[in-house]
């Protein structure tokens, strides 16, 4: 029994290992995703989809298909003037936007780009529909790859425009021409990664209803941002946004795909609208696959200047970034790459130029890390390749650049609003000197090549303002907590319900979370950038700790004493010191129940998470193929909540990561033709890939971003592993072939091959 400020015998739960609450509700097939909502006599949606990745729309012909058994409508966009703004979508300063409109008229601009929808009594019916509507399509040239749209003589996506460039702008700080003067020590690297897939185990799905009652809609669907999905449904409908609730109860895996608003879910909510009728929507896979938000893509290339003794000087470049055939939430992923480029490290100066392309290929969006990955492997890359240019350790020379505690908070010379780009926190030489110390040295080689690899790492975490969390009391002592975020399996309701718990005084097992519902809280932001620990964590602290307070304010009335001499324990409110001097707490809630609302703004805009993960591989010479013997992550994401989560979030995050490093790659043709659209053609990381379970070292530094210590983790396990892994086989095949540099991810066994044998 461990006794804290909030109550003198409760049980503190916060740091305490702590099963999931969920989980057996969700592995018992109990979950509720929103393709288990099935309304009596719901409609079905099915779309008409391009098969070409660039196509004048010349005709469609529904006539064959409106008279089928069955079919109840059949719309295209003329049919729909309410949908002709598109989608709203954010887009950096400059940006030549082309949205994503919510059903094309006009021209399809990538394959699986809907042009029509057909509703139908059944699934079967729908489908069937979709396979004999006639359109007239006419090809137009296209392209993919960001690299291929800027070539000359590239076709052009959108006509009317010059070229393929969306925008071009630069990220500048210090003196970038000292920096790179005659006497500094330059190394480059030109660095090219592949496109990633969300790769969801639940695919997208939307089920609307016609709620009577109210008048309005009510949408279960596969989220991560229910209040964005109520917006552009209720502005396309043109009902008030109370009028619209929109529920993720479950979501089956979201991982930054699922963080925008997608046509499907506005235009399966305007069917039930306008039919005043239930409809319902499921991506079969490789729909799913063609169609939800990839990211990545982007092709980077760097020089990095320090003087003789490894201090770095500056660092500049360009970014490629291929952000698809419209301006999504991917048009803002290269400011976080090059926010993380910066990572653990004194940076004095850089200079990089962000240039954003459009291409025949789906939207861009964020994958998990959301452009951290990327900024994290090129900075980690480039102090490799500086590394080798002064022929010194590549620990060393890390360990002679990073940011010392004593330092913090520091600001880094990254322009970012009134105050700069602020780390709140971290001590970055301990979290190297563990992963040193943890790794170890390098086994017996058995015939491969084995290697070693580091890489550190500073996550922005954390990221909003105003997030909401609402205590409903009972009479019978249930607390029901109400959060805003949208739980995809990361343990939302355990979270908040441990605080809860703690900052109430209150018996764990008599908290009820409920999340992802826009009917019970203001609005609030996604489930997305390692925020929902930091923001609604301490959104819950406030929301519990207010409650207490009113229960004790309404204790002092029936105790005629002092709220401050008063304390909650064993169910009752005491005169503490006098425990003879009490009341249950039952006994000062009304019949209607308390109910407190609470939102929390941080003290700074970001929460900074750190880490140094190092890796052991061994690489097979004949085949290519990497094992990895070995990983460590060194770990500071603050005061943990639950440690149990937190280890299962750095693991799995490893497992995305390395995913990242050797297998993922959503690919296409030079067309746009899309290649992998399913699991048969996009490998993701299973059980048989994750050969060794990471050791996992945490260390703690205090933050003052946020009451509770808390630093955001849903990202740090995987942010670093594709910069670690490709330092420890470029260190493996050095031994073959000692100026062999790995510069692309994934790291395939073709790949390792040509090294070897080039």
């Amino acid at each position: 029994m461990v006794r804290n400020q909030y109550s003198s015998s409760v049980p503190e739960h916060i740091g305490r290992s702590t099963r999931r609450v969920e989980d057996r509700r969700l592995i018992t097939g109990q979950g509720r995703y929103a393709n288990d909502i099935r309304p009596e006599g719901a409609l079905h949606v099915a779309f008409c989809r391009s098969p070409v990745p660039h196509a004048r729309i010349r005709a469609v012909d529904r006539s064959g298909v409106t008279e089928m058994p069955g079919v109840v409508a059949v719309w295209t966009a003329d049919d729909l003037p309410e949908i002709a703004p598109g989608l709203s979508d954010f887009g950096p300063p400059g940006l030549d936007q082309r949205g994503r409109p919510i059903l094309n008229r006009d021209e399809v601009n990538y394959a699986g780009e809907a042009y029509a929808l057909v509703v139908a009594e059944t699934n079967y019916g729908a489908h069937d529909a979709v396979e004999a509507m006639l359109a007239e399509l006419d090809p137009l040239p296209a392209v993919a790859g960001g690299l291929n749209a800027i070539a000359g003589g590239a076709p052009l996506v959108h006509g009317e425009m010059k070229s393929n460039v969306a925008s071009s702008t630069a990220t500048q700080f210090g003196d970038i021409g000292a920096a790179f003067a005659a006497d500094s020590v330059v190394a480059k690297v030109s660095l090219r990664t592949e496109r990633v897939a969300g790769g969801a185990m639940e695919p997208r799905c939307v089920t609307a209803g016609y709620d009577v009652e109210t008048g309005g809609l009510k949408v279960w669907t596969s989220t991560q941002s229910i209040f964005g999905v109520r917006n552009a449904i209720a502005s396309v409908t043109g009902l008030p946004e109370e009028k619209v609730r929109v529920i993720a109860e479950d979501v089956g895996g979201g991982f930054g795909a699922k963080g925008m608003v997608f046509p499907e879910e506005v235009l399966t909510a305007l069917v039930a609208w306008r039919l005043k009728k239930a409809a319902t929507w499921t991506a079969g896979r490789s729909e799913d696959g063609a169609t939800t938000a990839q990211a990545h893509g982007s092709a980077i290339d760097l020089e990095i200047a320090a003087d003789r003794n490894g201090k770095l000087r500056g660092l500049r470049g360009r970014i490629v970034h291929d952000v698809g055939a419209y301006a999504g939430s991917g048009a803002g992923q290269p400011g976080i790459i090059i926010g993380h480029m910066i990572s653990a490290y004194v940076l004095p100066a850089m200079d990089i130029e962000a240039v954003l392309v459009y291409t025949n290929t789906c939207p861009t969006g964020f994958i998990r890390g959301g452009g951290r990955p990327l900024g994290n492997y090129a900075i980690e890359r480039a102090m490799d390749a500086l590394a080798t240019e002064l022929k010194m350790d590549r620990a060393q020379l890390r360990r002679r650049n990073l940011i010392a505690p004593e330092q913090m908070p520091y600001t880094t010379g990254l322009p970012a609003g009134r105050g700069g780009y602020v780390y709140d926190s971290g001590d970055y030489p301990k979290l190297l000197d563990v992963a040193v110390e943890e790794i170890g040295t390098k086994p017996a080689a058995n015939g491969k090549l084995i290697g070693i690899g580091f890489a550190c790492c500073v996550e922005s975490t954390a990221f909003g303002r105003g997030e909401p969390a609402k205590v409903r009391l009972q009479k019978d002592g249930i607390a029901h907590v109400y959060i805003g975020s949208t739980p995809g399996g990361q343990g939302h309701e355990t979270m908040a319900a441990l605080v809860a718990a703690d900052r109430l005084g209150w018996p764990f097992d008599k908290i009820k979370v409920t999340a992802g519902d826009t009917a019970n809280v203001p609005f609030a932001l996604l489930t997305a950038g390692s925020r929902s620990a930091v923001q609604v964590g301490n959104a819950a602290s406030r929301a519990a700790t207010a409650m207490r307070r009113q229960l004790l304010d309404r204790g002092a009335e029936v105790l005629e004493a002092d709220a401050q001499d008063l304390v909650i324990e064993d169910g009752a409110i005491t005169v503490r010191g006098t425990p003879a001097r009490r009341v249950p707490v039952t006994d000062v809630i009304p019949d209607e129940g308390l109910e407190v609302l609470e939102t929390f703004d941080p003290a700074r805009p970001n929460t900074f998470s750190s880490g140094c993960h190092a890796a052991i591989v061994a690489v097979d010479p004949d085949t290519g193929h990497v094992d990895v013997l070995r990983y460590v992550i060194a770990h500071d994401t603050g005061k943990t909540i639950n440690p149990l989560t937190l280890d299962g979030q750095l693991i799995g995050g490893y497992a995305h990561g390395l995913g990242y490093a050797m297998y993922e790659s959503a690919m296409y043709d030079a067309d746009g033709t899309p290649k992998s659209t399913s699991f048969l053609d996009y490998t993701i990381v299973s059980t048989g890939e994750v050969t060794s379970t990471p050791i996992l070292t945490h260390i703690e530094t205090p933050t003052d971003s946020n009451p509770e210590g808390f630093k955001g983790a849903g990202e740090s396990g995987t942010i670093p592993v594709p910069a670690a892994i490709s330092a420890a086989v470029e260190d493996a095949i050095r031994q073959r072939k000692p100026d062999a540099v790995v510069d692309r991810i994934p790291i395939t066994p073709d790949r390792i091959v040509e090294l070897l044998s080039s």
